[in-house]
């Protein structure tokens, strides 16, 4: 596991970035925790606007008994959603080894564990978006 003062460090120093400077940036999946909220502010980060996509966890669980890995690419399709029209991408799709419904299970628990801490630091920036309905309309 990489400290949080590490990752924060890491951020920072590509947020420092002419492309990132002018462009602007995204963070996906980080900040997971209070800690780490705390570490980006002290490096100065704060974001203009923090985005949360949100579903039921029954949802969320069999979104990912979906998911399929193409191995050679790394592409992610999912089998009701995004299904590939290659047949020969078909045959080579698999399923991820961190998918079980217990290791999503236990992820969702830390989520609900952490979250509420982060959507508290970040209440004025934040948006919240149902993310059970059609792609088009997230």
């Amino acid at each position: 596991q990489i400290p949080n003062a590490l990752w924060a460090n890491l951020i920072q120093e590509r947020l420092s970035n002419v492309d990132c400077i002018k462009q602007g940036w995204i963070l996906e999946g980080f900040p997971e925790n209070q800690e780490q909220a705390w570490m980006l502010q002290s490096f100065g980060i704060f974001p203009r606007h923090v985005v949360v996509l949100y579903a039921s966890d029954t949802v969320l669980i069999e979104r990912n008994s979906g998911k399929r890995l193409d191995p050679l690419t790394q592409e992610v399709y999912h089998t009701t959603f995004d299904w590939p029209t290659d047949p020969l991408v078909q045959q080579r799709l698999v399923v991820p080894g961190d998918l079980s419904e217990q290791e999503v299970s236990k992820k969702l628990l830390q989520y609900h564990r952490s979250f509420p801490e982060i959507f508290q630091i970040y209440q004025k920036v934040l948006k919240s978006i149902n993310a059970d309905q059609p792609s088009v309309d997230v």
